[in-house]
């Protein structure tokens, strides 16, 4: 029989597990359980058009919680993903109606444009060594003045030839969770099961330790934002789509809720840790309660307060396991 001493060592990492799928599940409960209160109170939520709405309400904040979940499993943080958001819908807004380069060239153009401004705050926070806080929240007023510029006030246009596409059904299948589910087997899902996601996760778990065994650190830390960046743009473009003009707050929500749905779908603010479903889940989660307030007559007011509140619980939860993980050092460097 193993020495007592020798099974110490699994409780960790037993631990470990539980933790990083306590999350997605807990999500997946949840959202079975607040979809089936919304369909006591509007039955036709679950018909095709109904389940259609729903997604299209929930894929720009599960894009968003994406690239927000790159980087923070790297254990950085983008507050600049709703000022990127709103900079690239503001220029497809503006630019696609009547372009020369066709709606295709304006969408390649808009994914180039949020690799761009990814790979600022990637410089800014890599090589120039300034915290990614600090860093993402000056570059998010930039953005957002940028955003401003193009469009100083809700406008623009879309092709409803893009926006229906974008925002249609395929049959009883919304395009929207299409989109979603090319966005995550192209790009999400490879990037969590390659090399170089490994790389952002040692190095959201010990970046020192990294370095130590020859990881370009700096390198990672670029392309964590540099894909934030992406993911941003796709968000913005489908945004774009739904509304079918621009506007220069749109992206003001997902910030916060982006990072709040990472959080609710078990990543940990300290990095390292994390799954590929859980922030689509805590996505879809968020987005379906926030939504469901309207329908259950809830004022103006007091959705504004209950989504304050739910920010705030979860953040501070996800705050709490940050002080559990190290010391105040710690917590301000990130």
């Amino acid at each position: 029989m193993k020495p007592p001493e020798a099974a110490r060592p699994a409780a960790p990492r037993r631990r470990g597990r539980i933790e990083k799928h306590l999350g997605p599940v807990s999500c997946a409960i949840g959202l079975a359980v607040v979809i089936g209160l919304y369909a006591l109170r509007q039955p036709l939520i679950l018909s095709p058009f109904g389940l259609a709405s729903l997604a299209n309400v929930s894929v720009p904040l599960a894009l968003a919680a994406i690239g927000q979940t790159i980087v923070l499993l790297g254990a950085g943080l983008d507050l600049s993903i709703g000022a990127e958001i709103t900079l690239v819908n503001c220029f497809a807004a503006t630019t696609m109606q009547g372009s020369p380069l066709g709606i295709g060239g304006i969408v390649v153009l808009s994914l180039l444009i949020g690799l761009g401004l990814g790979a600022v705050n990637g410089l800014i926070i890599a090589y120039g060594r300034v915290e990614p806080l600090i860093a993402t929240f000056c570059t998010s007023f930039i953005y957002g003045g940028a955003a401003l510029i193009i469009l100083p006030r809700p406008g623009g246009a879309i092709p409803a030839g893009f926006a229906n596409a974008l925002t249609g059904n395929w049959g009883i299948l919304p395009f929207s969770l299409v989109l979603l589910a090319a966005a995550v087997l192209l790009a999400w899902i490879p990037v969590f099961r390659s090399r170089l996601g490994r790389f952002i996760v040692a190095v959201g778990d010990d970046a020192e330790s990294a370095r130590v065994s020859g990881l370009p650190v700096r390198r990672v830390e670029m392309t964590s934002y540099v894909l934030a960046g992406l993911f941003a743009a796709i968000a913005a473009l489908f945004l774009a789509a739904e509304t079918t003009s621009g506007d220069p707050t749109i992206g003001s929500i997902y910030t916060l809720n982006s990072l709040a749905a990472a959080v609710l779908g078990g990543v940990a603010l300290t990095g390292g840790r994390g799954t590929a479903i859980g922030p689509i889940l805590g996505s879809f989660l968020l987005s379906i309660i926030l939504n469901a307030l309207g329908v259950f007559n809830v004022s103006a007011f007091w959705q504004d307060c209950i989504e304050g509140l739910i920010l705030m619980v979860v953040l501070g939860l996800g705050g709490l396991r940050l002080l559990r993980g190290g010391n105040w050092l710690t917590v301000l460097r990130q």
